[in-house]
């Protein structure tokens, strides 16, 4: 197992290709489907109180089938941001069309994985931290091996667990990292006012990711 690279080594490496300029909108663009559910959001926070805390069925049922599309709509957006990730990393056609006409082939299985890995995290959390620390380590890269090899929920698991075996720990303090170093751009973004900071924040997935999804091809070769 080679060395890997430090955790600030690879954000620097991830904010350098995000900030190139073909990569920087090619990402952005990917991220588009989530930009009015990122407006609606901002709206909702300006709202009247009267407004915002009405009991009528129709809003209340209104704010439940567009949480619901914002579900649906991110697990579509991580997929293309993965396949995405992987063109501005290797250099391939930077094009929109074709990153989403390949995210849907892996669609549904990919929100299949989404929906064991909240439940394990749950559940892990819920039995004790060690548990769900565990588990989030152990299927830290599973959603990018599901993307990449085109394996099962079974497969992508067990797979982004050997990735991690003996570097358990190396892992964990990168994952520790990366969060620290969202939750700080999202903190710096959330004081842009009128929703300008939810929305760019929104787009902004593709940095999100890059550290991750460096460490993981360094683990996979």
């Amino acid at each position: 197992m080679q060395k890997l690279s430090s955790p600030f080594g690879l954000i620097k490496k991830a904010v350098n290709i995000f900030a190139k300029k073909e990569n920087f909108y090619f990402l952005v663009k990917i991220y588009l489907p989530l930009l009015p559910f990122s407006i609606l959001s901002g709206i909702q926070n300006y709202l009247p109180v009267s407004v915002a805390d009405t009991s009528v069925s129709w809003f209340s049922l209104g704010l439940g089938v567009l949480q619901v599309l914002s579900l649906l709509v991110g697990a579509f957006t991580t997929v293309s941001g993965i396949i995405a990730l992987r063109k501005v990393a290797e250099g391939e056609e930077l094009s929109v069309k074709k990153t989403f006409m390949s995210a849907w082939k892996v669609y549904w299985a990919f929100l299949l994985l989404s929906t064991v890995l909240t439940l394990a995290y749950l559940f892990g959390f819920i039995l004790l931290i060690v548990p769900g620390l565990l588990f989030i380590v152990w299927f830290a890269f599973s959603r990018f091996v599901m993307v990449e090899k085109n394996t099962g929920v079974k497969l992508s698991l067990l797979k982004s667990r050997q990735l991690v075996k003996g570097v358990y720990w190396e892992v964990l303090g990168r994952l520790i990292v990366f969060g620290m170093f969202t939750v700080i751009i999202q903190i710096i973004l959330s004081m842009v006012p009128y929703g300008v900071g939810s929305v760019v924040n929104s787009l902004s997935g593709g940095l999100y990711m890059l550290p991750l999804y460096l460490l993981y091809r360094e683990l996979s070769v």
